[in-house]
């Protein structure tokens, strides 16, 4: 991380800004991709006086070590593996974003994937007025805040999904065996649910119990290795 100096030097995130940052960590955006990462990132630093959203790191270190997530998780989903496991392209798929706190990797996803509508779920009343403001300033159709437990707002989003595929995301919302268990018992099929984890999932039926893991994949970030983890729900034996 920069020191205060080099933070207070640091070029605004304008879209050539974050264009050169994301070329040196080996990732080509388009302009439009780029104008909406610059737009989140710029949101992100102007809220950082008044709720923590992401701790004191300046928008480069965010864009590599936060960001860029969002990146790796849409080629992911646009991958062989998971493309065979979703629904067919031009179908929509309803994502609920446990936890999504500073908005990601759901704000970001947007400039790379856009599958259908998507839901933030976020319990924190502060986090849920930026995602608001983000999701407004940025023009973000077809993503909306639902502030309050999960208990609450999922079933209230799924009583007007009618048979949309639904996918369950969570970055740091619980460790993955409960997240599993949670949406286990909040979202029924056709759905599926994606982990983001530090560490690799466990792919043994005893530690994944109503699901099977369907498909895995890592990246290096921000110096770490990340783990996606794609899991089914188990078809129930005859």
């Amino acid at each position: 991380m920069r020191n205060k100096a080099q933070t207070a030097s640091l070029p605004a995130p304008d879209a050539s800004a974050v264009t050169r940052e994301a070329a040196a960590l080996g990732r080509r955006l388009t302009r439009e991709q780029a104008t909406l990462l610059a737009g989140y990132l710029e949101l992100v630093e102007r809220f950082r006086d008044k709720v923590n959203l992401v701790g004191p790191a300046d928008w480069p270190t965010i864009l590599a070590t936060l960001v860029a997530d969002s990146w790796h998780l849409a080629d992911f989903l646009a991958g062989p593996a998971v493309s065979r496991l979703l629904p067919p392209a031009g179908t929509p798929v309803a994502c609920l974003d446990f936890g999504a706190g500073a908005g990601l990797p759901g704000i970001p996803l947007r400039a790379f994937l856009n599958r259908g509508p998507y839901h933030l779920l976020e319990a924190r009343q502060k986090r849920c007025v930026f995602l608001t403001e983000a999701v407004a300033r940025l023009g973000l159709t077809g993503l909306a805040v639902a502030e309050g437990d999960v208990a609450r707002t999922v079933p209230a989003i799924l009583a007007g999904r009618g048979e949309a595929f639904v996918l369950c995301v969570s970055r740091a919302f619980a460790p993955w065996r409960e997240f599993l268990a949670i949406c286990r018992g909040l979202v029924p099929p056709p759905m599926a649910v994606l982990t983001m984890t530090g560490d690799a999932c466990a792919a043994g039926p005893d530690d994944t119990p109503g699901f099977v893991r369907a498909a895995a994949a890592s990246y290096a970030v921000g110096g770490r290795t990340r783990h996606l983890t794609l899991y089914s729900p188990a078809v129930p034996s005859m």
